[in-house]
C-alpha cells in the first residue's frame, strides 16, 4: 500500500486530510505489513487489522512514519525527532534541535530531518538512530563544513521581572 492509497483510505474513513493534517496535527500514515502509524489530537497510534493501540503519553507528538523494515518509528515530539520502537517502547530523541519532516532511508539505517541550517534558512540533517550524536549538514552543501546554528530557547517572558 503507497502513501496515496493510505492517503484516499483516511479521507474515505471520514477524517480530514491536508498535506498530512488530521485534526489539527501533522499525521503521516505509513504501511508496513499491514500496520499504519498515525498522530491524531497530538497522540501517536498504530493500527493494524482495525486494532488501535496508542503509543506516546503526552498531546506533543506529530509527524509519524514507520520505518521501511517496519520495525521502529520516527516522529516529532515537542519539535524535535524521536524514534521509538513498532510496540512504542524504547523511546529515545536522536535530533540535536529543533526539527520538523523527519523521514527514513530507504534501508532504515538514519533518519534526515529540517532544521535551520548555517545560513539561517531550512536545510536536511542526517542523524543515526541511537541519539546523542551530533547531526550531520546535508544541505545545502555550503554548511556540510560548517558547524551547525546554535539552538535558543527563550525561557523567560519578557517584563516578567516587573512587580505586578
Amino acid at each position: 500500500m503507497n502513501r496515496t492509497t493510505i492517503t484516499k483510505a483516511l479521507a474515505l474513513a471520514g477524517f480530514a486530510t491536508f498535506g498530512g493534517l488530521l485534526c489539527g496535527t501533522a499525521a503521516h500514515a505509513s504501511a508496513t505489513a499491514g500496520t499504519e502509524v498515525y498522530a491524531r489530537a497530538g497522540v501517536i497510534y498504530t493500527s493494524t487489522a482495525g486494532r488501535e493501540v496508542r503509543l506516546t503519553e503526552d498531546r506533543v507528538n506529530a509527524e509519524p512514519s514507520l520505518s521501511p523494515d517496519g520495525k521502529r518509528i520516527t516522529w516529532v515530539h515537542n519539535n524535535t525527532v524521536w524514534v521509538m520502537r513498532a510496540n512504542g517502547a524504547g523511546k529515545h530523541q536522536v535530533s540535536d534541535r529543533t526539527a520538523t519532516a523527519p523521514t527514513w532511508a530507504p534501508d532504515s539505517t538514519h533518519i534526515t530531518y529540517t532544521a535551520t541550517s548555517c545560513t539561517g534558512a531550512p536545510g536536511t540533517f542526517r542523524v543515526g538512530l541511537a541519539g546523542g550524536t551530533t547531526s550531520e549538514p546535508v544541505l545545502p552543501a555550503a554548511c556540510r563544513d560548517q558547524a551547525p546554528p546554535q539552538v535558543g530557547f527563550i525561557t523567560d517572558i519578557p517584563g516578567d521581572d516587573q512587580p505586578a
